[in-house]
């Protein structure tokens, strides 16, 4: 990923993921371990440690969230990283740069050059085609 442009990650990995997952807990109120394991990424070996860590018998839609930010993968560390800054409404230079794992220098470059102190969910990919 390393090689790939910020908005295409974007575009093509964390925001289908968000999807899957949005569709995933809607139609499943009962999940199973290789199901919820599949979706966040990670192993079965390790959402079974997540559950017996956190004392969690059943997984549901009231404790997916708790599961995710628990877990090793790339999607489950960045909601991880959006919950530590508060999940913000509006975002700041220093907010994207670490949820995303972007150099700060080029996001603060990017919202500058917008004219911008602070953006919102759907001005994300405005400042990651800057970048």
């Amino acid at each position: 990923m390393k090689n790939q442009r910020p908005l295409d990650i974007y575009n093509k990995k964390i925001i289908p993921k968000i999807k899957e997952i949005d569709l995933f807990l809607k139609t499943n109120k009962v999940l199973d371990i290789e199901k919820t394991a599949n979706i966040l990424e990670i192993s079965s070996d390790e959402l079974l440690k997540i559950l017996k860590t956190l004392n969690i018998k059943t997984i549901d839609e009231n404790n997916f969230l708790k599961i995710m930010i628990n877990g090793s993968s790339f999607i489950c560390k960045l909601l991880r990283r959006e919950i530590e800054c508060g999940s913000p409404y509006f975002y700041t230079p220093k907010d994207l740069s670490y949820i995303y794992q972007l150099d700060y220098d080029k996001v603060f470059d990017a919202f500058n050059f917008l004219e911008l102190k602070t953006i919102t969910t759907s001005q994300i990919p405005s400042i990651l085609i800057q970048i």
